[in-house]
C-alpha cells in the first residue's frame, strides 16, 4: 500500500494561524460573531440621558466610588489606631447626608459598590470585619428559625463609612461636592476622608 502524504501548508497560512492563536490579533477576532448586546452599554460612558438629567452624572459617580475604594484600601491598613488593634475591627455602612437633588438611592449604590470593592482586598479583610446590615440579618435569622439578634460590635471596635453630598446651582450650571469619610464610632475621630468635585451644565 502506497503511503499518503499530506500537503504541507503554505508558510503564509501557518504564520496567519499562529498570529490568530497566539497573538489574538484584532483582525482575526473581528470575524467572530459578537451577538446582540441587548442594549447594554459601558457604564462609564456618558449618554444623552446623563447629559439631559438634572441629577449628578452617573459615570462620574462610578469614577468617584472607584477612587474612594482605591484610597480606602491603600490607606486604612496604615492608620495607627487600626494597626495597633490586636483584633479585626468592624467597618459598617453609615448614614448618607444627601443635600442634593440627586436621588439618595444613587449614593446608596456607590456606597455599596465601595464596600464590594473593599471586600476584594486581602489587606482590608486582614484588618476589618465588614458586617452586613444588622436588621436584615436579624430578619434572616428569624426566618431560619433562630432566636435573638445577630452579632453587634463594640463602639470602640467599630468604624462607620459616612457620606455627605452637596449641590449648588447657578442658572444652568450645577456644582457638586461628594465626600466619603470613615469615623471611629466611640471617639467620633475622623480617620479617613475622600472628596470629589463635579461641575455640570
Amino acid at each position: 500500500m502506497t503511503p499518503t502524504h499530506s500537503r504541507p501548508s503554505p508558510p503564509g497560512l501557518v504564520a496567519a494561524a499562529a498570529a490568530c492563536a497566539l497573538l489574538a490579533l484584532p483582525a482575526c477576532r473581528s470575524r467572530t460573531p459578537q451577538g446582540d448586546t441587548g442594549g447594554r452599554i459601558d457604564p462609564y460612558r456618558t449618554t444623552a440621558a446623563d447629559r439631559a438629567s438634572a441629577s449628578a452624572s452617573g459615570p462620574a459617580m462610578l469614577e468617584f466610588s472607584d477612587q474612594v475604594a482605591e484610597s480606602l484600601a491603600r490607606d486604612l491598613a496604615s492608620i495607627d489606631r487600626i494597626r495597633s488593634t490586636p483584633q479585626r475591627v468592624a467597618l459598617e455602612l453609615g448614614d448618607l447626608n444627601n443635600r442634593s437633588n440627586t436621588p439618595t438611592a444613587d449614593f446608596e449604590m456607590i456606597q455599596h459598590r465601595i464596600r464590594g470593592r473593599l471586600l476584594q482586598s486581602r489587606l482590608i479583610r486582614d484588618h476589618f470585619i465588614i458586617p452586613d446590615d444588622p436588621q436584615r440579618m436579624d430578619r434572616e435569622q428569624q426566618r431560619l428559625g433562630g432566636d435573638g439578634a445577630t452579632a453587634r460590635y463594640s463602639p470602640d471596635m467599630t468604624y462607620v463609612l459616612l457620606g455627605d453630598f452637596f449641590e449648588s446651582r447657578r442658572q444652568s450650571t450645577r456644582r457638586y461636592y461628594f465626600e466619603f469619610k470613615l469615623t471611629h464610632l466611640a471617639s467620633r475621630e475622623l480617620v479617613f476622608s475622600q472628596s470629589y468635585d463635579l461641575a455640570q451644565q
